[in-house]
Order: structure tokens, then sequence, then C-alpha cells
């Protein structure tokens, strides 16, 4: 990784990010990046096509590079309500909150 590339610097790009700026946060040649995207081959981000143009997550490269800390981004599974208190509604202490509770993360 880039040293000017910080986490901070990574999520400052807003949602996505192109190809040039994704190759240079992992140290690569972006016509490398082009190429695996073309054969099907790039694995390690999403890929979004918006017509000619490619789009890359920038979520995707702080997850890639920073594995262990938490993002901003909410997760996207079942809430966990292991750990909820004993005075939450009864449908968050056994896992069974509806809808009306527990609203999909976004």
């Amino acid at each position: 990784m880039n040293a000017k590339w910080t986490r901070e610097a990574i999520e400052g790009l807003g949602p996505t990010t192109d190809v040039q700026t994704a190759a240079d946060v992992l140290d690569c040649s972006d016509w490398t990046v082009y190429e695996l995207i073309r054969r099907g081959e790039w694995t390690l981000t999403r890929v979004l096509r918006l017509g000619r143009k490619i789009k890359i997550p920038t979520h995707d490269l702080v997850t890639l590079l920073y594995p262990n800390t938490r993002t901003a981004e909410p997760p996207t599974g079942p809430a966990d309500t292991t750990n909820a208190p004993k005075d939450a509604p009864h449908a968050l202490q056994n896992g069974t909150a509806g809808p009306s509770l527990l609203r999909p993360a976004r």
C-alpha cells in the first residue's frame, strides 16, 4: 500500500473510486487491474460497471487493507441479539424481532 493512502484518505474518496486510484492505493499497475477485471479474475473487491466506466467501492478497499478494524458501514447480516439487555423487548432477547423492531441495514 502506498504511504499516502491512509484509511482516512481512502474513506475520503467517497463511496466509489476509479480503477486508477484503486491501483494506486494497492500499489500496482492500473493496466494489471483492468486486465484482471476484463478476464474475470479480479477478486479483491467488487467491480461496479456503469456503462463503459468501472468503479471500485472504497469500503471494499478499506476492508481489504484494514481487516481487523471496524468500518463505518453497518453489517448486512442478521442482527446480533446475543447480548441484548434483560429489559429489552422479548423479541430482541430471543433474536426473533420482526421488521417493526429491527430495520434492515442499508
